[in-house]
């Protein structure tokens, strides 16, 4: 399912699959261009703009995993009525396919981020081998918000745009298009209480820093996605079953 999920959604497109490597490049020029170039803004000591490419295409491939997985959980169990009404067939694989065909869009994307890392930074940091770790993280906390988002998508018909918005503003409260530092000390708090913050952060340190993950900010935010996986997995689990009455 998940093979022909990701195929399926570039399939009859001019580009087909080159599409998973279009976005994150697209956003990439956007950003830069708008945060880099306009208003200046700079990752570490070095003000380059390459240098600033690096740091956001880093900081854009777990939020965008994130953001797609969550953008479309919302109406995975509304666009599957055939598969809602049969009984033996566990939909609770629906949203956590969504999670894994958009790590499989990272995944692509992230050859990219790999090769120009590469490239500028003349090695390869061997903290890379931490990246699974904080994946796991990234994976338990996509998945239960899409569990949670699928299952309140069939009763809330509008929860789709209001997560278009809650997305947007998400992105911003999270530091992708500028550094942690930057943040006042007073908002420091928010890179504890947001996961998204700890893992941009984290994939920032081990790829493109030399830096293992911040132990104290992993484990705050996998023990929070823990918790989301085990909460947004229970509620999908309780509520699944009157689906077919409400569709």
């Amino acid at each position: 399912m998940v093979h022909r999920d990701f195929i399926g959604r570039y399939k009859g497109s001019l580009l087909g699959a080159f599409w998973p490597l279009i976005n994150p490049i697209g956003h990439l020029i956007l950003y830069t261009f708008l945060f880099s170039v306009v208003l200046k803004v700079k990752f570490g000591a070095s003000d380059s703009t390459g240098n600033f490419a690096l740091y956001l295409m880093a900081g854009l491939l777990p939020w965008s995993c994130l953001a797609e997985a969550l953008s479309r959980s919302t109406t995975v169990i509304l666009e599957s009525p055939n598969l809602v009404k049969r009984v033996v067939f566990p939909l609770q694989i629906l949203p956590v396919v969504l999670v894994i065909s958009s790590l499989m869009s990272e995944l692509v994307a992230f050859s990219i981020l790999f090769v120009a890392s590469v490239f500028a930074l003349h090695t390869v940091h061997p903290t890379i081998l931490f990246l699974p770790l904080i994946m796991v993280s990234q994976i338990l906390f996509a998945g239960g918000l899409s569990c949670l988002l699928a299952s309140l998508g069939v009763y809330i018909r509008d929860i789709r745009h209001i997560m278009a918005l809650g997305l947007s503003a998400w992105m911003y409260a999270t530091p992708i298009v500028y550094p942690a530092t930057a943040l006042p000390e007073n908002l420091q708090f928010l890179i504890w209480i947001n996961p998204m913050a700890g893992i941009v952060t984290d994939y920032r340190r081990v790829l493109l820093e030399g830096l293992a993950p911040n132990w104290p900010v992993y484990a705050s935010y996998t023990a929070v996605a823990v918790i989301v996986w085990a909460l947004g997995y229970g509620f999908f689990q309780k509520t699944k079953k009157s689906f077919a009455d409400i569709m």
